[in-house]
């Protein structure tokens, strides 16, 4: 018995990062939006810390009330750029839109690369 208790605490301490990181990162575009207005450390939720706008992260703290949310990929396929709109905030993903991206537009996201 107390191997098996050693083997569940064991496997818990291990586990745990996952948990947290699981339980704490959001998934969809919803809960982004929330934690970063309720976040007192967005800067955590940058993959790198130079693309961080300040401004932009306390208008959304402190006065942005959104009339909607919306989740979007951008596909690149052979010079190609497709919008696909998808719906946030659920377990599994349903397109609502896919759109070819004019190219002004493609352009413009291929530079903020």
């Amino acid at each position: 018995m107390k191997k098996i208790l050693a083997i569940i605490f064991a496997l818990l301490i291990i586990a745990a990062p996952t948990i947290h990181w699981a339980i704490t990162n959001p998934s969809n575009s919803l809960e982004l939006m929330q934690t970063l207005r309720n976040s007192d450390n967005p800067e955590s939720l940058f993959l790198d810390p130079k693309n961080i706008d300040y401004k932009s992260i306390e208008y959304i703290q402190e006065e942005f009330n959104p009339n909607m949310i919306t989740q979007i990929t951008l596909l690149e396929v052979n010079e190609k750029t497709h919008l696909i709109k998808t719906t946030p905030g659920t377990k599994k993903m349903k397109i609502i839109t896919i759109e070819e991206l004019p190219i002004e537009i493609r352009e413009y996201f291929i530079g903020r690369e």
